[in-house]
């Protein structure tokens, strides 16, 4: 699901939004809401199984913020389920950004807030009016579809990428 502005209610199927090619500026994963170990590695699986269809860099700029400081010491070590790579690892890989555990963009605070007429799809739990920045729109999305939608360059699920969810972790 993608929640549109400006409401989280605003919600449609991800595979429906994909087909409307909507673009974005800045795609934003973690937050209290969505920034546990488990939420990071969702979508490192989606931009690791990605590497396999030539996925490899995002599109847009990609920023992490954990939920905590104790996730962000969490992520930087490796994990089995990824290869033998750290979370943080895969990300750095596919060109993202690692950021201290805060609040700053989910309320429009700080260099990662929306600007006007920017656009960000984010894992984080409001998208009211001017919530992530004066004048610009938040998207709502799960980690992997944010992770996703960065490496493919518009909103859009893994499957868009050819990715499919089996074993518990996503694949060709």
């Amino acid at each position: 699901m993608i929640a549109k502005p400006f409401s989280p209610g605003n919600a449609f199927p991800a595979d429906e939004v994909a087909r409307e090619r909507l673009s974005f500026d800045k795609a934003l994963i973690g937050s209290c809401t969505n920034g546990s170990y488990g939420d990071l590695l969702q979508a490192a699986l989606v931009l690791r199984g990605a590497r396999e269809h030539g996925f490899s860099r995002v599109r847009r700029e990609f920023t992490v913020f954990p939920g905590s400081g104790g996730v962000g010491r969490q992520i930087e070590t490796p994990d089995p389920r990824l290869g033998g790579e750290s979370i943080a690892q895969v990300f750095r890989t596919a060109g993202g950004e690692i950021r201290q555990s805060w609040c700053g963009p989910c309320f429009g605070q700080g260099p990662d807030s929306l600007k006007k007429g920017e656009r960000a799809i984010t894992s984080f739990n409001r998208n009211w009016q001017n919530r992530m920045g004066l004048g610009g729109e938040g998207y709502l999305a799960s980690p992997a579809v944010v992770a996703s939608s960065a490496l493919i360059g518009y909103m859009a699920p893994p499957e868009e990428l050819g990715l499919v969810w089996e074993a518990g972790r996503y694949g060709v």
